[in-house]
């Protein structure tokens, strides 16, 4: 039924002592009330709805809290793995600066080409140590004593 039906107009008052005849019947009341139940089975239906909403939005707000919990978590192991990859490449710069610094202080291949030339050059597996050079001397003198 709609709900802007035509409403009968009110009884009119009968006397004071009761007598008298009534003027109009009692409107039809069952109308009303269908009209009322209906509208309480529309509220009830819409409150549930209203709680089953309540209670997805409340699950839905656990939910993204114990997503955002667990993001955070993370995002936190992150950070300081990358600060720890960060501290081992800068271990790995200073290391690979001390090995070029002593790479420089190291010869040249050129410079040890002109060291070779100069060792076949003076060729010291022949040369004599002080005590050889006695013994040869002292072999010669004795020599020459024997046969003078």
């Amino acid at each position: 039924m709609p709900l802007e039906q035509e409403l009968p107009p009110p009884p009119k008052k009968q006397s004071v002592f009761g007598f008298g005849k009534p003027q109009q019947p009692q409107a039809d009341v069952s109308g009303i009330t269908n009209d009322v139940s209906s509208l309480s089975r529309r509220l009830k239906l819409l409150e549930e709805g209203f709680t089953n909403l309540r209670r997805f939005l409340q699950m839905t707000e656990e939910g993204i809290i114990a997503k955002n919990k667990h993001y955070s978590a993370e995002i936190k192991t992150i950070a300081s793995d990358i600060m720890e990859i960060r501290k081992e490449m800068q271990e790995l710069k200073d290391k690979l600066l001390l090995v070029i610094r002593e790479l420089q202080a190291t010869a040249r291949k050129e410079e040890v080409k002109v060291l070779e030339k100069y060792i076949n050059l003076w060729n010291p597996v022949k040369f004599v140590t002080q005590n050889e050079v006695e013994q040869i001397i002292n072999e010669v003198l004795d020599k020459r004593q024997g046969n003078v």
